[in-house]
């Protein structure tokens, strides 16, 4: 049984070894993916902190006079004080200086595209080859899986943890492949399973059906009054802080959509996620608030789909966790080298064990 355990590790790993090593960098990679963007992108995220960001509303009218087309569809403000707010507007994104005013720039959507930070994460989901990309993307997370899993179980045998420096440079990327992969297993374990969860969505819908009552949908726009126009942005934002206290505004949407509320991502402290994941929806014509989903209190579902998404990127507890899925992401794309490595390695005394039995 063991030895059978053996040869499936071994083979598993080497048939999916280039694939493993290249999500595992790009994963790692992508811990930074907004800090690369500002990184090579200065000019258009970096601004002097003022006392008091200009109002919503304000913001909009500058990013408007840089476009050549509009509306305003969605706002993304910044929780760091030297960073630009960005207006999204058909493709476009404008980047504004939230104390000026001052438009710092625009980018088209096929020019981000063409940003390294997309292109990694691209290649991490889809190996840069659309929907066939995607599968190969979602069968390699399981067998990563299944590698975590029987490794561990090999490992159990021999419980090695000790790398013998002393000894051949053979045997010496032997320890490192065990004892490495068996510390980085718990969070390795963690990031693939909840990758699988992400990339498959019945089990995603398996996890939110543990939820009592479905979720309530976005609600509908209430028909408008006769000559009723829209409130201001920030009487809106005003009303989702009232609704939800303590979290911020991290994406304002469904600007230019009549029909639509206006949609606040929300996040708390403790969310740690980029986006935010708790909403309000308001009246884009009265201000009353149509819904509020808070991630204080979701259902057990709910906040498990949560969980898993904050589990995969290491989001999970902030920075610190954020430094140890970095460090387990470099220590899968080791396993997959000394993987390979061991297998080229051994092939002299598999052919001699070989010949013995004939």
């Amino acid at each position: 049984m063991h030895k059978a355990l053996i040869v499936f590790h071994r083979w598993l790993a080497l048939v999916t070894s280039v694939f493993i090593l290249v999500l595992a960098l790009t994963g790692s990679a992508l811990v930074f993916e907004g800090a690369i963007d500002r990184g090579l992108n200065p000019q258009l995220w970096r601004v002097t902190p003022g006392t008091q960001p200009l109002s919503f509303d304000t913001l909009t009218t500058r990013a408007l006079a840089a476009l050549s087309k509009g509306p305003i569809t969605a706002i993304t403000p910044s929780a760091i004080a030297d960073r630009a707010y960005s207006f999204q507007a058909a493709g476009t994104n404008v980047f504004v200086d939230p104390y000026t005013g001052r438009v710092l720039g625009t980018r088209e959507g096929q020019d981000f595209n063409r940003t390294l930070p997309r292109r990694l994460h691209v290649l991490h989901v889809s190996l840069l080859a659309d929907e066939i990309g995607k599968e190969v993307v979602g069968i390699v997370t399981i067998a990563a899986l299944l590698l975590v899993i029987t490794g561990a179980i090999i490992w159990w045998r021999d419980k090695l943890w000790r790398i013998r420096w002393s000894a051949s440079w053979k045997r010496i990327v032997f320890d490192i492949h065990h004892s490495l992969g068996i510390i980085a297993s718990l969070v390795l374990f963690a990031i693939t399973l909840s990758g699988m969860v992400i990339h498959y969505e019945p089990l995603g819908d398996a996890i939110l059906k543990l939820d009592a009552a479905p979720r309530t949908p976005t609600p509908k726009q209430p028909p408008a009054s006769n000559g009723a126009t829209r409130i201001a942005i920030d009487s809106a934002a005003r009303a989702a802080v009232a609704a939800l206290p303590g979290a911020n505004i991290m994406n304002i949407s469904a600007l230019a959509k009549s029909d639509q509320p206006l949609a606040f991502a929300m996040r708390f402290p403790e969310d740690r996620t980029p986006g935010g994941r708790s909403r309000v929806y308001v009246d884009r014509y009265r201000g009353t608030v149509l819904l509020v989903v808070s991630t204080r209190g979701a259902p057990i579902g709910r906040s498990l789909s949560y969980v898993m998404r904050s589990v995969h990127t290491g989001d999970v507890l902030g920075k610190p966790t954020e430094a140890v899925w970095l460090v387990a992401a470099l220590v899968l794309a080791g396993q997959a080298i000394t993987g390979v490595m061991m297998w080229w390695n051994g092939r002299a005394g598999r052919a001699a064990i070989a010949r013995r039995r004939r």
